[in-house]
């Protein structure tokens, strides 16, 4: 990615996060006061709808008050006054009154007079709030009354809901004792008061079997407030809701949304003015440097730039740059005259390395040849000869020292057939020591092509070299048929190091006898087939601190070894095989396993397919 680019993207990385703190911050701060009033005004209009019920209730209660303390009604709820209904209790007179229904109950509970009009129409019908002739005790209109005063209320019809107002009749004085109750009714007209409070609200029946929520619901156009409204009994009658369109909160949000197209619109406007002025200043330049590094790593080359002369940090950069190419021109032609000498050292220093661990076990053979000659039945068998060239030997001494001699020949015929056995391994020995020259002299001629080895056969080769170390067992699980692609005489140095490595590593535990194992098991390496190679001892171990060292040039573990050429050597050979090798342990008395990963031949895996 261009730096240009990356500019452009940190910039505009930092418009919007600042386009998006804006945000919170007015959608956080500024829009909640917009909800805040829209709240409150969805409060306002809920009020002043029940207000508007309420003050129906109280209007009537005034008229149900003037009647019921009058003495015309007194005389009339006590069966005087029968002309009361037809002056009192007409249409005309109702509808005068501004109400619908007009009742009147003496002491007992009894109904002498449920008389109303239904004005909807276009002559006025009658109607009744009851369909009996007395109320029961329980009545909610039979309570008593604590003071001679008249109370309000709502009650449901077929007509509809009605605000009523009723009081206690007596005369005009008060004087009487209530002899009963009256009680006018008004049916609510919601039309009309929707029309006089300005305020879009309904009164629906109360539902037991869905009762709503009170209170606010909030969508995302509008604010619905529901009350619910009780009758003179207390029991729920009917829910006042009342919906207040949102327009507050819609343009508050419309207010916020234009101030950030307007930050957004002036982001743009920052980023590409700054993008113009850093491609003026420094990107055309750093992109000159660029092409210049580029055109050395394809060339090689270690050229100068011109200097621009500019005075500022890019100038300095170029001329620190000349700097620096003069000063590595001038080192690499002193690297490359060392590189050939430190490369012949490092050849050398491997093959000697190899050419002694070959060669350490002829000792070990020779010096068992050459302490065969010093037995003491070879003294004995010596003595007898002598013995026997003696003309003054006894016979039946003589007839014993040939039966000696005798005894003697087969001892001969069989340390011939183990001399022999061990001449053939010094012979192998010697054969593996020009193996590894003729390795070396292929290597130093080009590069080596990989082929097949059967690792069963080149561990039965190298285990040789670890055959007569005493108290070391070789427990080895490979399938005869395994193959792997590499270069098999590196190979059988390299494990030939690792083995010798592993039986030092047991002789420096201090035991008498230890165990190496050798197991093989499929693995992936590169995304394609190979094996891993694990050579587990249970020897001094490696510390975990130097699991990732041991592989490193002229590190060593152990003093007496030959500088940490070993392994070093073993890790780029394998890495010349396409292979990989790491080490596990668990620290020092634990043991070791070195795990050598190389490819599987391919015809191996022609024929598992």
């Amino acid at each position: 990615m261009r730096i240009v680019t990356k500019v452009n993207l940190a910039l505009a990385g930092v418009v919007a996060i600042s386009a998006a703190l804006n945000f919170v911050v007015l959608a956080t701060t500024v829009l909640p006061s917009f909800q805040a009033l829209e709240t409150e005004a969805a409060e306002r209009n809920q009020s002043r709808a029940l207000e508007a019920i309420k003050l129906q209730q109280a209007q009537v209660a005034n008229s149900a008050r003037d009647y019921a303390f009058w003495d015309d009604s007194y005389e009339f709820v006590h069966g005087n006054r029968t002309d009361y209904e037809a002056k009192n209790v007409s249409a005309e007179s109702l509808a005068a009154l501004g109400v619908n229904y007009f009742l009147a109950i003496d002491e007992s509970g009894a109904i002498k007079l449920d008389k109303g009009f239904d004005f909807s129409g276009d002559e006025p019908a009658t109607v009744q709030l009851f369909s009996t002739d007395a109320l029961a005790d329980a009545h909610p209109l039979r309570r008593p009354f604590p003071e001679i005063d008249a109370r309000s209320g709502l009650m449901k019809t077929a007509q509809g809901l009605v605000a009523v107002g009723y009081a206690p009749i007596t005369t005009s004085d008060r004087g009487a004792a209530p002899s009963g109750v009256l009680l006018f009714g008004r049916l609510i007209d919601v039309e009309a008061l929707r029309q006089a409070t300005e305020v879009n609200f309904m009164v629906e029946p109360f539902e037991k079997a869905s009762p709503p929520v009170e209170g606010m619901v909030q969508s995302a156009d509008v604010i619905r407030t529901h009350t619910v409204l009780t009758g003179i009994d207390g029991a729920p009658l009917a829910v006042v809701t009342s919906t207040t369109k949102r327009l507050i909160s819609a343009a508050g949000q419309r207010a916020i949304y234009t101030a950030m197209g307007l930050l957004a619109l002036g982001g743009v406007l920052l980023i590409g003015t700054l993008a113009f002025a850093l491609r003026r200043i420094a990107v055309k330049r750093l992109a000159a440097l660029r092409n210049h590094i580029v055109r050395i790593a394809s060339t090689g080359s270690l050229e100068t730039i011109p200097e621009d002369g500019r005075g500022d940090e890019l100038s300095e950069t170029i001329s620190s740059f000349n700097l620096m190419a003069a000063q590595l021109a001038e080192l690499r032609d002193k690297l490359r005259r060392q590189d050939y000498r430190h490369g012949a050292a490092d050849q050398a220093a491997g093959i000697l390395h190899n050419v002694r661990n070959a060669v350490s076990p002829l000792s070990a053979v020779t010096w068992d040849l050459a302490r065969g000659d010093d037995v003491p039945w070879k003294q004995n068998l010596a003595k007898a000869l002598v013995q026997l060239e003696d003309p003054a030997l006894a016979p039946e001494r003589a007839e014993k020292l040939r039966q000696f001699l005798a005894l003697s020949t087969q001892k001969f015929l069989d340390e011939g057939e183990k001399r022999k056995a061990d001449l053939q391994m010094l012979a192998a020995m010697v054969r593996h020591v020009d193996e590894i020259l003729k390795g070396e002299d292929l290597a130093s001629r080009g590069e080596r092509v990989r082929e097949q080895i059967n690792l069963a056969a080149s561990l039965a080769e190298v285990s040789k070299m670890i055959a007569r170390r005493p108290g070391i067992a070789l427990i080895a699980d490979l399938p005869p048929d395994s193959l792997v692609l590499g270069h098999r005489i590196a190979f059988e140095q390299v494990l030939g190091n690792l083995l010798l490595n592993a039986a030092e590593a047991i002789e420096a535990s201090g035991r008498s006898c230890g165990t190496i194992s050798i197991s093989l098991t499929p693995t992936q390496h590169s995304s394609s087939p190979a094996f891993n190679l694990a050579i587990s001892d249970d020897g001094d171990g490696i510390a975990t601190d130097c699991l990732e060292r041991i592989f490193e040039k002229g590190y060593s573990t152990r003093r007496e070894r030959s500088g940490g050429l070993g392994l070093h050597w073993s890790a780029n050979a394998v890495n010349a095989m396409n292979g990989r090798i790491f080490a596990e342990s668990a620290g020092k008395g634990h043991g070791a396993t070195v795990h050598v990963v190389l490819p599987a031949a391919v015809d191996q895996l022609r024929e598992a397919a």
